[in-house]
């Protein structure tokens, strides 16, 4: 791949322990005459030499790849920070699970001196588009890498949300609310509801009622080269739309939400050579319980 000679850092997380990951990043940029450049919203917590954007297109204009400090939240951030446009991130994992930040903190100099020289893939993902309409007429659109819900707000009514793939009635879906995500999303919400884990490199709509009030409705895998179209049901209903946990909006009886292949986004730095089976049994400790585990490794 390109060498990597600019670095834009970035980080939401107010937790101390990543100001030492900040410090470090600085010194090896000084030590490899490399020049990074800090996000805006990191001013106060960076060393005096550092050299932080004045605004948020000029931290986008400046790098070449971006670097995100935290967890999976803030690499999907990042993403949406970068608006989608295949830059290319690396994430340093100071969350919990990290599926999506592939750089250890121990590792964090010897990562960015193999994305400077060059050693490093990128690896593409599977992109949500959801498109609102509303009386006819589309009001908003939302891109999404892990996934796109709906959900009740305060209310602790059920919702009634009808669904079709394409053209086809599937049901009514009566629960909390519905996902509706990649296979790179199969680990996160979806996860949590449910759902099952899909290898990122599918390309497939991954749909999980979330807290369906029958125990028939259950998560389903469909095809994404036809939209999925909901159809909010309730009159009552105080629902909301997100994309990624990101960007939201509320929604209205009678809405509809159309959800379609984004296409790929090209856009992770991979430098570790593990598979997907490998990342699951670390992340998700399967098979650590039984005494022929440790053999497998």
């Amino acid at each position: 791949m390109d060498p990597v000679n600019t670095f834009g850092i970035v980080a939401f997380s107010q937790s101390a322990h990543i100001n030492p990951v900040l410090a470090r990043i600085q010194t090896w940029a000084d030590g490899a005459g490399v020049a990074v450049y800090f996000h805006p919203v990191l001013k106060s917590r960076l060393p005096m030499r550092a050299v932080v954007c004045e605004s948020e297109e000029d931290f986008l204009n400046k790098s070449q790849a971006i670097v995100s400090v935290g967890g999976d939240g803030t690499f999907l951030s990042t993403i949406h920070l970068c608006r989608f446009s295949g830059k290319p991130i690396v994430g340093i994992n100071m969350g919990g699970l990290g599926f999506l930040t592939d750089v250890a903190v121990e590792g964090v100099e010897e990562a960015l001196r193999r994305i400077h020289c060059g050693d490093y893939c990128t690896v593409s993902r599977m992109m949500l588009e959801a498109r609102v309409r509303r009386e006819g007429k589309e009001i908003r659109v939302l891109h999404a890498l892990n996934d796109v819900f709906i959900n009740r707000l305060d209310n602790p009514k059920l919702t009634s949300i009808a669904a079709w793939h394409g053209d086809r009635y599937i049901t009514d879906f009566h629960s909390d609310g519905i996902i509706v995500a990649t296979p790179s999303g199969s680990t996160a919400y979806s996860l949590a509801a449910g759902g099952p884990i899909v290898e990122p490199n599918v390309h497939a709509f991954l749909v999980t009622p979330i807290c369906p009030h029958s125990l028939s409705q259950r998560p389903l895998i469909l095809s994404c080269n036809q939209p999925i179209r909901f159809v909010m049901r309730q009159k009552n209903a105080e629902v909301l739309l997100s994309a990624d946990g990101i960007e939201s909006m509320k929604l209205q009886n009678s809405d509809e939400v159309v959800v379609t292949f984004g296409g790929e986004q090209t856009n992770l730095i991979q430098l570790s050579s593990r598979s997907y089976f490998d990342l699951l049994r670390i992340k998700l400790e399967w098979g650590k319980s039984y005494k022929w585990s440790e053999k497998q490794e």
